[in-house]
């Protein structure tokens, strides 16, 4: 394997560790504020906003590495009965049309991050937070996908190839 891939699997087997551990830090921070609010009659105001971010997060840093280990949902009525090529054929269609919407959506949120940070956008809510520091992931994980779509595509015209 080329190092450069077994790099990338790194980062997303990282990145899948990470969204497991905020989905932990969710689940124990609303466990705590349910606590609270039952116990003490007091609630934890920042809770809320920061489970909406780390859901946010978890979608973006484990996308790609989802999509690497063939853990979307698919349906195979149609798929199952083409011949290998045809499926070869209508994965390359598929990869590539996934790309080509995850790059479209990559320079969209990069647009979108480097104008929060240029004009010091701010989320004002419980706590007031620079969009840009919640956002950035967004384009990463979108760059994330579109490699690894156009790593599948390659990997089928490799295929075909031999």
């Amino acid at each position: 394997m080329n190092p450069i891939w077994k790099v990338f699997d790194r980062v997303l087997d990282v990145m899948a560790v990470m969204a497991g551990v905020v989905l932990v830090f969710i689940c124990g921070a609303v466990c705590y504020t349910i606590f609270m609010r039952f116990i003490f009659n007091q609630t934890t105001i920042w809770i809320t906003q920061t489970t909406e971010y780390g859901l946010l997060w978890i979608v973006f840093l484990a996308t790609a590495w989802l999509l690497r280990e063939g853990g979307h949902i698919t349906t195979d009525i149609i798929y199952s009965t083409l011949s290998d090529g045809a499926k070869r054929r209508l994965d390359i269609v598929m990869f590539l049309a996934g790309a080509v919407a995850c790059a479209i959506c990559l320079y969209y949120s990069v647009a979108y991050t480097y104008d929060s940070i240029v004009n010091h956008v701010t989320d004002v809510r419980a706590v007031t937070v620079p969009k840009a520091d919640i956002f950035f992931i967004i384009p990463v994980g979108f760059f994330l996908l579109t490699v690894q779509f156009l790593r599948m595509v390659w990997g089928k015209l490799a295929a075909a190839g031999r």
